[in-house]
């Protein structure tokens, strides 16, 4: 592993402090858009904060699932002889994609998570991309990545007494 290094102070602590501020009003306030990270969360003690976010893209290619070619219709035109020819025209559609960026813990962020959920209708980045992410800070924690005070209490097995005969 290699220890993180600071190439440069981007905001100071003050506005960093306002960042966080910010962010915990999409998670951790009722009717934040991203409410579901809230309650993924709950009893852990860890909070977080988010932004929420859908993006709407056009002109995507289309696809045949089938072959992985590019999906297009023949069509005639007339050249500039006034020849009839043929040629592709390729097909495009629009696609909503859903995200969310997290960071965690709050109050001393330890990672930070991005997360994009494509195509996803029409449907919103904290009913799709959040959740997501509440599941990757869980994964964080249990990995030890947030710090010694979120790691899970490990509940020892109960014992097994052997009954006297």
């Amino acid at each position: 592993d290699i220890e993180p290094k600071l190439f440069a102070q981007v905001l100071s602590p003050e506005q960093a402090r306002s960042v966080r501020e910010i962010m915990s009003t999409v998670t951790e306030e009722a009717g934040g858009t991203g409410g579901a990270v809230r309650s993924a969360l709950s009893g852990t003690g860890i909070t977080a904060g988010g932004k929420t976010g859908t993006a709407e893209k056009d002109h995507i290619p289309v696809y045949d699932e089938a072959t992985g070619e590019r999906k297009f219709k023949l069509k005639t035109r007339k050249d500039n002889d006034g020849n009839l020819v043929e040629y592709k025209e390729y097909e495009f559609r629009n696609r909503t994609d859903g995200w969310f960026i997290s960071i965690a813990p709050l109050e001393n962020p330890q990672v930070s998570i991005a997360v994009v959920v494509e195509d996803i209708g029409q449907r919103f980045g904290g009913s799709t991309a959040a959740p997501v992410a509440a599941q990757l800070i869980l994964k964080a924690r249990d990995l030890g990545l947030l710090g010694e005070r979120y790691k899970p209490v490990k509940v020892a097995a109960p014992s097994k007494k052997k009954k006297k005969a």
